[in-house]
């Protein structure tokens, strides 16, 4: 226990990243909501800024190019954020909290929901068999880099929830050596 809470951050760093990225997060999926119930909203922003912090077809630039392509390195970290934030706000015991979030078998069950999660979302993208009525690919999107970069997101997502901490850390090391 003590190895790993030592690579972990401080709780009020934890909240404040989390935090960050939660709302990032958020606005992004209920912008990719938005394009699957009508493709043609993200016209009223396409020559604005904004557009390239919401689900919209790449314009050709370099910033368009990572909007619709790379901005998915996020979606896993959001994920785990958006759960780090719940955990904390709904948390009794910051403690228990902290030794469950750090349990191996527990962070990859969640890891492995969010890829099968990445995963179906990106085949019905491609082939609708589900009926959800997504939008469907972007243009300047490439599936097979999707997975890819999913994949990647994995990892960060990862890193992430290894380093997110309820408690300090210093204070369990401490405790268990008392």
């Amino acid at each position: 226990m003590a190895e790993v809470t030592a690579r972990a951050g401080s709780p009020k760093l934890s909240l404040l990243v989390a935090s960050l990225l939660a709302l990032v997060g958020a606005g992004r999926f209920a912008s990719d909501l938005l394009t699957d119930a009508n493709p043609k909203w993200v016209e009223s922003i396409a020559d604005t800024p904004l557009r390239y912090v919401v689900r919209a077809p790449s314009d050709g630039t370099l910033m368009g190019d990572l909007n619709v392509q790379w901005f998915k390195l996020l979606a896993v970290p959001c994920c785990i954020a958006g759960l780090y934030v719940l955990k904390r706000l709904l948390s009794k015991d910051q403690r228990a909290t902290q030794q469950l979030w750090q349990m191996g078998l527990y962070r990859a069950s969640f890891l492995a929901l969010f890829a099968l999660m990445c995963v179906v979302m990106e085949l019905e993208k491609s082939y609708h068999f589900l009926g959800l009525q997504m939008a469907g690919q972007l243009e300047g999107e490439r599936a097979w880099l999707n997975h890819a970069i999913h994949a990647a997101s994995l990892v960060l997502g990862a890193l992430l929830m290894r380093w997110l901490c309820f408690v300090d850390p210093r204070s369990l090391v401490r405790r268990r050596g008392s």
